[in-house]
């Protein structure tokens, strides 16, 4: 079980584990720039759930990779919908602008 909230981005391997955005549930920083990468065993599918979603709506953002769409934009207020990979691996990249700063984002993921 790992837990990605001290490091802004990293390789996340294992079946499960939380991704949270950079001092979550305090407030994330400005200009932060985090990857995460989700890797599951070959022919695994990786399901990610969002418990917390608070980021500035079109200026903070956290972009998904290898799902279906191929890349996933989450902004906004609102819990997103689970997402699950249609490969072995998610990407996760978190960007913020240099103006207001919300509580960020929780998600578990489960391969």
């Amino acid at each position: 079980f790992l837990t990605a909230e001290d490091a802004c981005g990293g390789t996340m391997r294992g079946s499960s584990g939380i991704i949270s955005s950079p001092n979550f549930p305090n407030e994330y920083h400005n200009n932060a720039d985090c990857t995460w990468t989700i890797v599951a065993e070959p022919g695994d599918t990786i399901s990610l759930i969002f418990t917390d979603f608070q980021m500035e709506e079109k200026y903070d953002y956290l972009e998904v990779e290898g799902s279906e769409p191929p890349t996933i934009w989450l902004s906004g207020m609102n819990i997103p919908p689970p997402v699950i990979s249609n490969k072995n691996w998610l990407r996760l990249h978190f960007l913020t602008d240099s103006n207001h700063r919300y509580r960020g984002f929780s998600a578990h993921y489960q391969g």
